[in-house]
């Protein structure tokens, strides 16, 4: 119509909404926090590991070092074991070594091992193998820091475990040998008894 203005449709305006920054998703990995954990229990485990790998050598080692010791005494225990106590030439006018057996190639008698009396027939200190010798008296060269002692003394026959002295011909007594076998690694001060092995022969 004349003179009437038409204002037609009206515009629809958009709703207004709150202007929000995007959301930032969280990205995988993990938090220092974490990773600290992760390491702690990690180096535990591999502590724990190293530990029982350095205590199952040490054994193996002492097992090693221990059935060594054995055979070393045994080889002794089989040198010795056809002697006689006593000379089977001059009989009981000794004890240690005859005049004459300069070495184990001589010895023939069990009290040849006692050694040389230093006081007077007392005691006798036995002799020691170093390098060791094997069951034939050779010479064991590839057992570096390795001993054999042996020592003879005289017991009662009534108590084993006593000890009296070394007298040919005594009343009731018994020789007693016994071989102690020692150990000296590279970084030992001095060497250790690994074993001994004690037997007993008849007079």
């Amino acid at each position: 119509m004349p003179g009437k203005l038409s204002t037609g449709t009206p515009m629809k305006q958009p709703p207004t909404t709150s202007q929000q920054p995007p959301r930032r998703s969280r990205e995988h990995g993990f938090t220092l926090i974490e990773a600290a954990l992760t390491t702690v229990i990690v180096g535990t485990g591999v502590l724990s590991i190293v530990a029982a790998q350095q205590a199952y050598h040490q054994k193996n080692d002492w097992a090693q070092r221990s059935g060594t010791a054995m055979l070393l005494a045994n080889e002794l225990r089989e040198l010795t074991m056809p002697l006689p106590v006593y000379d089977p030439i001059t009989g009981q006018a000794f004890i240690g070594p005859e005049p004459g057996e300069a070495g184990i190639d001589d010895y023939d008698d069990l009290d040849d091992f006692a050694g040389v009396s230093l006081d007077g027939g007392v005691t006798y200190p036995g002799l020691t193998f170093n390098p060791p010798i094997d069951a034939l008296g050779r010479t064991i060269n590839d057992l570096t820091g390795w001993t054999q002692q042996v020592t003879v003394e005289g017991v009662l026959e009534e108590n084993i475990g006593s000890g009296v002295t070394l007298n040919p011909g005594t009343a009731g007594t018994l020789t007693r040998l016994t071989v102690n076998v020692l150990y000296q690694g590279p970084n030992d001060p001095a060497p250790n008894s690994v074993t001994q092995l004690t037997w007993v022969a008849g007079q």
